[in-house]
């Protein structure tokens, strides 16, 4: 019987020993934390560098097609050189340079897209070239004629592939069938649309001159 409580009253010492440990570490944990500053931030090295995130950038916007089809060039922009794609167009037996491109889808109507953003500064009737919008975007003027079913009027503004119209006819070019007849310039000087596209403004502006 003695030998039994010696051995409970040896436990009950261990168990306050282990416990007083427990609370010893638990107090100095806390004691620790507390003493911390919240706003305390990581130290950067001096020689280290520091790059920070750059505020978002407005890409600059990107010429693109008037379509967004499989449309071919029937009649090509006149440069004066050789090209495998004719260059005249016949009108009352008289053969005219081409100051545009014209594009024909197998003979279809197809959707006419803004190629870029821009303000509508004309939106007319011609006699020889059908219905015709003129669209003003930084310094280029994009003139698009012999369309049908137009859904802009003058003073619009434009979003990037927002729907013109679409290709239709007209007398000058009606061999053509449904077609657009697309002009573009540069500060007023007359542009191969082809060189435009794929191009930044200011890439298109250096076209002047050359």
């Amino acid at each position: 019987m003695l030998s039994y409580e010696n051995k409970t009253i040896r436990w009950k010492k261990r168990g306050i020993v282990v416990m007083s440990c427990f609370l010893i570490i638990a107090v100095g944990t806390l004691t620790w934390m507390m003493n911390q500053d919240p706003q305390t931030e990581p130290t950067v090295a001096e020689d280290q560098e520091v790059i920070l995130p750059l505020p978002d950038e407005e890409l600059p916007q990107i010429v693109q097609k008037p379509f967004a089809v499989d449309a071919v060039i029937t009649v090509d922009y006149f440069d004066g050189e050789e090209n495998k794609t004719d260059t005249f167009v016949k009108f009352e037996e008289v053969y005219r340079s081409s100051q545009g491109i014209d594009y024909t889808k197998d003979g279809e109507a197809f959707e006419i897209i803004a190629m870029m953003d821009g303000e509508v500064s004309d939106v007319r009737e011609d006699e020889l070239f059908g219905n015709t919008v003129v669209i003003q975007s930084e310094t280029m003027t994009v003139t698009m004629q012999s369309l049908n079913d137009v859904k802009v009027k003058k003073g619009d503004h434009v979003e990037q592939g927002d729907v013109i119209a679409s290709a239709g006819t007209c007398v000058y070019g009606k061999d053509l069938g449904n077609h657009l007849h697309l002009v573009v310039e540069i500060d007023g000087q007359l542009t191969d649309p082809e060189n435009v596209y794929g191009k930044t403004a200011e890439e298109f502006n250096a076209l002047i001159g050359q």
